[in-house]
């Protein structure tokens, strides 16, 4: 009878990747490794899964922060990688050691009896059901926890454990457990970039990583060598976030500064003089403060792009008072936009601000969705904030969005006094993100509502 042989892994593994493989063929229990965005971490991880699973008979995980993001990242993952192309597990796991793919239960079975499971940590599945090898994909974003349940798990079923990631930053448990492992013995941490690794170029006004790769041809995909600086300059990606990305750096922002890269850019181009021509239709952009500071945020928008004209933000006062401001102001407003939470309900007035401001003062506001991620918000302003234009006057405004701030010990948004002027202007980006800009309050040819003219709507 023929037999097909399989050398395993299906993928050859490049230079940098070899150190993790022979540390697992050396026995190392516990795997940590950190290398930069396009460096095959998991294409490395679910090789080494392929290759133990066959070796070893038993069940093995493979989990990422949720299970829609295994699905995305692996599952469904179609990939081409040097003369290979197609679904990546199929080419991983080749359908000679596969005996069963089950799509709903992401579960691949091999043709020794072993058995692959990918999912989430997000529903602790995995807790209880003992395995002989893990994988946690993008590590630095895990709930800390997880390593705490599978402790005994591994103690007990001689298993190992493979942590993969970019460091995003020293508050996550990536970090910190490789500082705390980096020189154990029993352990094999490490931590590449791509100063070491040569997988793409940096070069641009601030940055200068491997010049010499710039325009060369990479010989593992046959396509020239990135340079990051072009996905910066497209806006596909922040400054800030390819630091974080694609060199891997662990320290995301300098002096814990959320803008200060974006602010230095957009001070060298310089802030626009004034901006204020009656006849060019303003927006406001609110951040609500209950027991502090209410931020409200003059803005002009045009083809997708903020000129913020004007700014006010004070303390103690009620609604009534930020209305009078902004009719006082006199400009010709296209629309008001508030957080998600204006549509909370008011326990003084038994409704929601929004519906108070209509019914009481025929003041229309419109309500931005609830973010999903403050960080995915702040890396959209990121991308978009130096192309913005402010008024060179507002310097208290300026000062808030330099100075909003991580904070060093929780890696959450600094809640302070600069933070709520920043709000203000990050609604204003995810306002125009959610492409809710539009003159609803101005009377258009093609559009029969009316603008209401009494003392409290403004127009």
């Amino acid at each position: 009878m023929h037999m097909n042989r399989i050398t395993l892994p299906q993928l050859q593994p490049r230079n940098y990747q070899l150190n993790c493989w022979r540390a697992l063929d050396q026995g190392a229990k516990n795997i940590l490794i950190s290398w930069a965005r396009r460096h095959g971490k998991d294409v490395t991880t679910a090789s080494i899964l392929s290759k133990r699973a066959m070796q070893r008979v038993g069940s093995y995980y493979y989990l990422f922060p949720t299970r829609k993001w295994a699905e995305r990242a692996i599952w469904n993952n179609i990939v081409t990688i040097g003369n290979k192309s197609g679904n990546l597990l199929d080419i991983i796991f080749p359908p000679e050691i596969v005996t069963f793919k089950n799509n709903t239960d992401l579960k691949i079975g091999l043709i020794n009896g072993s058995v692959i499971n990918f999912s989430g940590t997000d529903n602790l599945d995995f807790v209880g059901q003992g395995g002989y090898g893990y994988a946690l994909s993008e590590f630095s974003l895990h709930k800390e926890e997880v390593t705490g349940f599978l402790a005994p798990i591994l103690d007990e079923g001689d298993s190992w454990i493979i942590m993969n990631g970019t460091m995003r930053g020293k508050k996550n448990q990536l970090y910190k457990m490789y500082e705390a492992n980096k020189d154990k013995p029993d352990w094999f941490c490490e931590w590449l970039t791509p100063t070491e690794t040569k997988r793409y170029c940096w070069v641009g006004d601030d940055m200068n990583l491997n010049p010499e790769l710039l325009g060369k041809i990479d010989p593992l995909t046959g396509m020239p060598y990135l340079n990051v600086q072009d996905r910066v300059d497209s806006k596909m990606i922040s400054y800030s976030l390819a630091r974080q990305e694609y060199l891997n750096e662990a320290v995301a922002d300098v002096a814990n500064s959320v803008y200060g890269y974006e602010m230095v850019k957009l001070e060298e181009k310089g802030f626009i003089c004034d901006s204020r021509a009656s006849d060019d239709v303003v927006y406001t952009f609110w951040d609500l403060g209950m027991s502090d500071a209410t931020a409200v945020v003059f803005a002009k928008i045009k083809e997708g792009v903020p000129e913020i004209v004007d700014y006010y933000e004070s303390t103690g006062h009620d609604i009534k008072h930020y209305l009078d401001v902004i009719s006082e102001k006199n400009y010709r407003y296209g629309g008001h936009y508030m957080p998600h939470d204006s549509k909370k309900r008011m326990n003084n007035t038994g409704t929601n601000i929004l519906d108070f401001c209509r019914t009481q003062f025929g003041f229309e506001a419109r309500s931005i969705p609830k973010t999903n991620s403050v960080r995915d918000d702040i890396e959209i302003v990121r991308r978009y904030l130096p192309d913005c234009k402010i008024n060179q006057s507002l310097d208290v405004l300026i000062e808030h969005l330099t100075n909003y701030q991580w904070n060093p010990n929780t890696g959450k948004i600094l809640h302070n006094e600069h933070s709520h002027g920043a709000d203000a202007v990050r609604m204003m980006f995810m306002a125009i993100h959610h492409n809710m800009i539009n003159e609803y309050l101005i009377k258009t040819n093609t559009d029969t509502r009316y603008e209401v003219e009494d003392d409290w709507m403004v127009v």
